[in-house]
């Protein structure tokens, strides 16, 4: 089927089996449901199709079946088909009118909606406080597994530079509206690029972490923070008591005029 599809989140590269490199990516249909697009090969598509956020595109997808059962999982019908990208949305009002469609504000609530029947997999979000941004080691480097599947795609593609590794998990800490506690992995990939750009304007990995996490807090505290939570397959077909992790960040800015009351 032929969809048109508002993006809002795009995570960090990995490694795949079966495609090298992959992307997931999901937004908004025209009738403001949410929309999961796996696998992507993002970085390795043409320029003029490496859509944004907040831009809306316009593809061939078809509804995921089989292992995956989450009703929000679509696939493009060939992975190496056209994307056409459409307008970018400037506007504020018309984001929130897609992003803000339906939010959650009980953790609880939403992994209920998460069990059978509904199988809810993708969620906006809006955390009571946030508590705090942190963030811990990680692996340096894939693992041999993954890494053979970058050295396959070299072979192929000389030009495609293979993905780094983010050696950090970077979290946020926050009370639920129900006063429970939870601490969640920000998978957006625009915190990783975050990472990199500071690498290369820092002294040490200590000081990349720390700006990162300065911008995290100042998101937190300046602007109107909200989750969008996705299950990763294996967690939810696990039935985990919480297959969630933050896929994206969505911060418009504050409503001054109500927040000063």
């Amino acid at each position: 089927m032929r969809k048109r599809v508002f993006i809002t989140v795009k995570t960090y590269p990995n490694p795949s089996r079966s495609y090298q490199e992959t992307v997931c990516t999901a937004g908004l249909d025209e009738d403001k449901n949410w929309i999961r697009i796996y696998p992507v090969n993002f970085r390795a598509k043409p320029t003029d199709q490496q859509y944004k956020k907040f831009q809306w595109i316009e593809l061939d997808l078809l509804k995921t079946t089989g292992r995956d059962f989450r009703p929000e999982s679509y696939h493009l019908v060939d992975l190496d088909e056209d994307i056409q990208t459409l307008d970018f949305i400037n506007s504020w009002d018309v984001r929130n009118e897609y992003m803000l469609h339906r939010v959650y504000d009980s953790l609880k609530k939403l992994l209920s909606d998460s069990l059978e029947p509904k199988n809810t997999s993708l969620a906006t979000y809006k955390p009571f406080q946030i508590t705090r941004a942190h963030y811990e080691e990680d692996r340096t480097g894939w693992d041999k597994e993954q890494a053979d599947y970058f050295t396959q795609m070299s072979i192929f593609d000389s030009g495609h530079k293979p993905l780094r590794k983010l050696p950090y998990k970077f979290k946020y800490e926050f009370v639920d509206g129900q006063g429970s506690r939870h601490d969640m992995q920000v998978l957006d990939w625009e915190i990783g690029a975050l990472y990199w750009n500071c690498i290369r304007s820092s002294a040490s990995e200590l000081l990349a972490c720390r700006k990162v996490i300065d911008k995290l807090n100042e998101i937190a505290s300046k602007k109107d923070l909200y989750f969008i939570l996705g299950t990763t397959l294996d967690h939810h077909q696990r039935r985990l008591s919480n297959p969630f992790t933050i896929v994206g960040l969505y911060y418009p800015p504050r409503n001054e005029q109500t927040s000063i009351f």
